[in-house]
């Protein structure tokens, strides 16, 4: 037959791993707590990435749709001083260049009506015509894809 001290030591024991038990139960729920905050972590981790990838993809292509910029607007006054020309071998060349320039996805400015100071700077006003829309253009203008790399030139009507 069990004695007291049996069951003194029993109670103990029991005690013993119910305290044990309380303290692993509270590590299991620390370690959960971490794992979800490690989860959520990596969530915003994963999404920063993710935009920074597409936000890199942009602005390459960007880079790479607007590199010939530079080279393109050196070659400008080249096409202005053409412009003037009659003979054949220059209208020839002008043409040479237009066509490589176009293929670089350069485009001529050709709204000579409504005045857009995106796409137009005013050098001065002449008497005539409706108030504040193009009376002439003293200087192309060129846009590189949705971009005004030099916007025209242009007089504008001072309106009657």
């Amino acid at each position: 037959m069990p004695t007291v001290s049996y069951y003194r030591s029993l109670k103990q024991s029991l005690s013993e791993c119910t305290e044990k038990s309380k303290v692993l139960e509270e590590g299991n729920d620390q370690k959960e707590k971490i794992i979800k905050e490690l989860k959520e972590q990596n969530l915003r981790f994963s999404a920063d990435l993710e935009n920074f990838q597409k936000r890199v993809g942009e602005e390459s292509l960007k880079i790479i749709n607007y590199a010939s910029e530079r080279i393109i607007k050196q070659l400008l006054p080249v096409l202005d001083s053409l412009d003037n020309v009659t003979d054949e071998g220059s209208l020839a060349i002008r043409r040479q260049i237009e066509g490589i320039l176009q293929k670089e996805g350069l485009t001529a400015i050709n709204d000579s009506v409504a005045f857009d100071p995106n796409k137009h700077e005013a050098i001065g006003v002449e008497d005539g015509g409706e108030a504040n829309t193009i009376k002439r253009v003293v200087r192309k203008g060129y846009a590189l894809g949705d971009r005004v790399i030099r916007p025209e030139l242009v007089i504008l009507n001072k309106g009657d």
